[in-house]
């Protein structure tokens, strides 16, 4: 358990620590430092480091005579190696330590515990004239030494005014003026005559109504007489 825990604290460590570092990339003030001694580089056992640097005007095109060194992902000033990137901007570094074991599940130090710290042991720094920048953090496998790592992008920053193409304006056509929807007709009800020779069923009830009022009015009246 303690080493799960262990493990993700590493992870977020370094999640937010290459966050950080590809916005602020630096020059390694310790060159030439040697590279971490560990439990498969004490077998003998190292590798291959390979990849290329763009930048990020223009990720499809390598940029030649880069300075790629690796460093160490948790304090990125100290260089152990570095080279050149060439006319298609690949850079290749050999006899790199190794770092952890793919097989055993095991880190620089022989354990489990330190797995994740290997996966994660080294990164890629590449500079120009234009930027800098990293590479995502790697280690090198002692059970498949050859590391291939993604494109590392220099952040070059916005091009230089006459780089950028700006487009003609292209004219657009005169607003056409929308045809004219002539307004519906709205039909007006006329008042249609009944029958001839009859009465309006309207007027037939209201008649009804004041024969009944009258009718019990006439009643109510006698029923008064009599009483008094």
């Amino acid at each position: 358990m303690r080493d799960v825990v262990k493990a993700v604290i590493v992870v977020l460590t370094l999640s937010f620590l290459l966050a950080t570092w590809q916005a602020f990339a630096f020059m390694p003030a310790d060159r030439g430092v040697s590279a971490p001694q560990t439990a498969w580089s004490d077998l003998g056992i190292r590798g291959t480091v390979s990849g290329r640097v763009v930048t990020s005007l223009d990720q499809t095109k390598g940029l030649e005579g880069a300075y790629v060194a690796i460093v160490n992902t948790m304090s990125p000033g100290k260089e152990y190696y570095n080279t050149t990137t060439d006319a298609e901007g690949n850079f290749r570094f050999t006899g790199v330590n190794a770092t952890f074991s793919s097989v055993l599940l095991k880190g620089p130090d022989g354990t489990g515990g330190s797995y994740q710290q290997g996966m994660n042991a080294y990164m890629i720094y590449a500079n120009s004239s234009i930027g800098e920048g990293y590479s995502g953090a790697f280690g090198v496998d002692a059970n498949h030494t050859n590391s291939a790592i993604g494109p590392v992008v220099i952040y070059a920053g916005v091009p230089d005014r006459e780089d950028i193409v700006t487009p003609e304006p292209t004219s657009m056509p005169e607003p056409t003026a929308p045809a004219e929807t002539p307004a519906p007709a709205i039909a007006t009800p006329s008042a249609t005559p009944g029958p001839a020779g009859q009465i309006p069923g309207g007027l037939l009830l209201i008649a009804a109504v004041l024969i009944i009022l009258a009718i019990a009015a006439i009643a109510a009246y006698f029923l008064f007489l009599r009483k008094k």
